[in-house]
This record gives structure tokens, C-alpha cells and sequence, in this order.
């Protein structure tokens, strides 16, 4: 088989492309800012250009100071970008909200069956009673681990852990190993019933990173 070949230089240009075409969208203090601010950051990790995170600062910042709207499942997405800025800029506040999400996620987020989160978004129209959505892997569950890891907190860890196996349990089709987008425990169903791409990618994603946080993460003295 031939060697893979690529050119750094163009797929730099094509990351650089992806991050400013982010900045040009609209988003708000919820789960699509959450995922593709989460993007910027690996970008900036991968190419070590800072400016991408000055982009992202700024925007943080101005959310900020105007004020967060309450709290959801989904809407701790942002919780990526908080953890990634205080790594480079080692500023309080950033880990300070950061850690007010997680405190929600693992004292008051609504939970069903054996402790797994209830999808919620931040809106007062749409409720998702008793439902698992594979969303909240990436959402909830790997920034738990990944918080839980900078932090050395156990019990972010569990938790996020435990959101892992219960939507593995509720969501993981036995047979394809692919995952349902969500499970309907009022119901006992997976609604649509269909293993949703972007799910999948979720699952995908946050449990290869579990596996390196796994690695870093120090045993409880």
C-alpha cells in the first residue's frame, strides 16, 4: 500500500478556513457553540495558532459579562472552550464557571433509572421526560471526565463515567454496536429508532478521549 501523503501547509489553510468560518456564525450560550467552539480549540491545539482562541476569549468574555442564561444538559457543551481557555490563560473565572457547571450537572441536573442525566436543553418550550439522548455523551459526559481529570475530582469522574455505561446500556444496539439517538424510558423505546450519524460521532469521539483521560487520571490517595 502506498504511503499517505499530504500537504501540512494546505490542510492548515482548510483548518484556518473552518475557524473563520465559525466566528461568521451566530451562536449562542448553548450546545451548537458548544460543539463548534469545542472545534476552535482542537484547531488551536493541533496548529498552535493562538489567535483562534483570542476569537474565542473575546466571545466567551462579552457572554460573560452580559450574563449566562440557566443551566441545561446541552448547554455545559461550553464548558470545553472554559476548560481550554484557563489552560493557556490561567484565568479564574474560567474554571470558576466551569466548575458551576459541573457542580449542576452532578448535584442538580433532572437524572432517571440508575442515575442517567435527562436530555435537557436550555429552552422553557421543548421537555424531554425520562429521555437519553447520545448528545449528552459529548455534552455532559466527556466534559465531566475532562474536568474531573484538570481538577482531580473523583466524583466528576464517576459521574461522567456513569454516563458512559448508562447511555451505553440505554442506546448501544447489541448486535451492530451502533447507538440509537435516543431512548424514551417513559415509552420503552428508542423513538425513531434510527442509529443517527452525528450520534455515533459523538459516541465515537468522547469515548476514544475517555480512554487518554483514563490514562491521566490520578488514583485517589
Amino acid at each position: 500500500m502506498p504511503a499517505l501523503v499530504f500537504d501540512d501547509q494546505q490542510i492548515e489553510n482548510v483548518i484556518d478556513r473552518v475557524v473563520d468560518r465559525t466566528f461568521c456564525m451566530d451562536f449562542s450560550w448553548d450546545w451548537p457553540g458548544g460543539v463548534a467552539f469545542y472545534g476552535v480549540c482542537e484547531a488551536y491545539k493541533a496548529t498552535g495558532k493562538k489567535e483562534y482562541l483570542e476569537q474565542l476569549k473575546a466571545w466567551v468574555d462579552e457572554n460573560m459579562d452580559e450574563g449566562l442564561p440557566k443551566l441545561s444538559v446541552n448547554g455545559v457543551s461550553i464548558g470545553h472552550s472554559l476548560l481550554t481557555l484557563y489552560e493557556v490563560y490561567e484565568d479564574e473565572r474560567y474554571i470558576e464557571t466551569a466548575k458551576e457547571m459541573a457542580d449542576y450537572l452532578t448535584h442538580d441536573a433532572l437524572r432517571f433509572g440508575n442515575g442517567i442525566f435527562q436530555h435537557t436543553v436550555n429552552s422553557e418550550t421543548y421537555n424531554f421526560p425520562e429521555q437519553a439522548w447520545v448528545d449528552t455523551m459529548f455534552m455532559a459526559g466527556y466534559f465531566l471526565l475532562r474536568i474531573g481529570v484538570m481538577l482531580d475530582r473523583e466524583d466528576y469522574f464517576e459521574d461522567g463515567l456513569k454516563q458512559y455505561h448508562g447511555h451505553e446500556d440505554c442506546l448501544q444496539d447489541p448486535v451492530t454496536n451502533l447507538y440509537y439517538h435516543g431512548w424514551d424510558n417513559v415509552a420503552g423505546n428508542h423513538m425513531s429508532g434510527v442509529f443517527w450519524c452525528r450520534g455515533n460521532a459523538w459516541a465515537a469521539i468522547t469515548m476514544a478521549r475517555a480512554l487518554e483521560l483514563g490514562r491521566l487520571r490520578i488514583p485517589p490517595s
